[in-house]
C-alpha cells in the first residue's frame, strides 16, 4: 500500500489525440479550459476545442509555425511544471503567463497566446459555442421581397 500512496492516475481525456502524447494532450485540454471555462454555458472541453487544437497543429500549420508551437509548448510544460500542479495551481500559473504574454512584445509569441488564439477560434467556430454563446441565426434566412421599409431598419452594411 506504501508503494500505490504517491500514485496518482491522471483524469481521462474525453477525446483521442492522434498526434499529441498523453501528457501534452492533458496539457491542451486544461489550459483550453481555463481559458473558456464551463459555466451555464459550454467550456472549450466540450466543444471539443483540444482535438480541434492538434488538427490545426499538425494538419493546416505550416511546418515551420507547428515547430514554434511545439517548442514553445514544451518550454511551457517544462518551466511550468504544469502536469504537478492541481487544478488552482494550473489557473493561476496561466493567469500569470497571459498577464507577462500581454507585457511582452508581440512577436515572442508565447505559447499561451497562441493557445489563447486557438482555443477561441476553435470554441467559436464550434456548434456549442456558435449557437449557445453567441447569438447565431441561419444565413441567409428567411427572404421576405415585400416589407414596409419602416419594418426592415436599416440596411446590412455587409
Amino acid at each position: 500500500m506504501g508503494i500505490l500512496k504517491g500514485c496518482k492516475a491522471t483524469p481521462g481525456l474525453e477525446w483521442t489525440p492522434e498526434f499529441f502524447t498523453a501528457d501534452q494532450a492533458f496539457v491542451i485540454t486544461e489550459v483550453a479550459e481555463i481559458i473558456i471555462p464551463k459555466t451555464d454555458t459550454p467550456g472549450a472541453k466540450e466543444a471539443g476545442v483540444p482535438s480541434f487544437i492538434e488538427q490545426m497543429i499538425f494538419k493546416a500549420y505550416k511546418e515551420s509555425d507547428r515547430e514554434k508551437f511545439m517548442t514553445a509548448f514544451d518550454e511551457f510544460i517544462t518551466t511550468s511544471g504544469f502536469l504537478k500542479l492541481n487544478g488552482e495551481k494550473q489557473k493561476a500559473y496561466v493567469l500569470e503567463a497571459h498577464q507577462k504574454a500581454i507585457e511582452e512584445k508581440p512577436e515572442q509569441r508565447p505559447f499561451i497566446m497562441m493557445m489563447k488564439e486557438l482555443t477561441m477560434l476553435g470554441f467559436f467556430t464550434s456548434k456549442p459555442g456558435a449557437t449557445e454563446v453567441l447569438r447565431y441565426e441561419a444565413v441567409p434566412g428567411y427572404y421576405n421581397g415585400c416589407m414596409p421599409l419602416s419594418e426592415v431598419g436599416k440596411t446590412w452594411a455587409t
